[in-house]
């Protein structure tokens, strides 16, 4: 019995993002309207955001601690189910929300969301953005 639940649990862990992939992936989050703009990008291990369109990249910087709970929120996430997530409300249709979409590149593969709205992302990601957004606002 201990065989097959180590063997299984091989397999799970296995299956979730390492913190290698995490360290070389390219993370982009956008969420726009008309009068809104945020872009977040994780790249190189750096965090960097823009707040205005055509406004200027800056760095934000992160702890260690900051670094690590980005790595937990995305190893929960499953790539290849990103691009049929459902956004649980609709406010971006009548300019209730900006829209939002992210995409992460891993090993040079690009997984892509549908759109949401900027606030409320769906529930398999949303840990991963709610981390994105507040450490990019806790200046």
């Amino acid at each position: 019995m201990k065989t097959i639940f180590t063997i299984f649990l091989t397999l799970i862990l296995s299956k979730s993002c390492s913190n290698d992939e995490f360290d070389t992936a390219i993370i982009n989050y956008e969420a726009s309207s008309r009068g809104f703009y945020k872009n977040i990008k994780i790249e190189d291990k750096k965090l960097f955001v823009i707040n205005e369109r055509d406004g200027e990249q800056t760095e934000v910087s992160l702890s260690k601690k900051e670094w690590n709970e980005l790595v937990e929120a995305f190893k929960e996430i499953n790539l290849e189910g990103m691009a049929t997530l459902k956004a649980p409300t609709e406010k971006r249709l009548y300019d209730g929300a900006p829209h939002a979409n992210i995409s992460i590149t891993v090993k040079g593969k690009t997984y892509t969301t549908e759109g949401f709205d900027h606030g409320y992302p769906p529930i398999e990601i949303e840990n991963l953005i709610n981390k994105l957004i507040f450490l990019t606002i806790k200046e």
